[in-house]
């Protein structure tokens, strides 16, 4: 079992995070999971009307990095 954390970088600075545990046989392997789940995952959302939220984080006066 493998505990995967992936992140895509938008042009805007906008960050979009994965952590997905997945059974695999290496590295690369949960690599290759991560980033198919979270595609499945992107596409999954588009459909759907309203997002549900389970955690988050909101924080006045932050500072965008690029």
């Amino acid at each position: 079992m493998f505990k995967t954390k992936i992140a895509h970088m938008l042009d805007n600075g906008d960050k979009l995070e994965l952590e997905a545990f997945v059974e695999a046989t290496s590295h690369d392997d949960a690599f290759a999971q991560a980033k198919d789940r979270l595609k499945s995952v992107v596409a999954e959302l588009a459909g759907v009307a309203d997002i549900e939220i389970d955690k988050s984080k909101v924080e006045l006066g932050a500072h965008k990095h690029h």
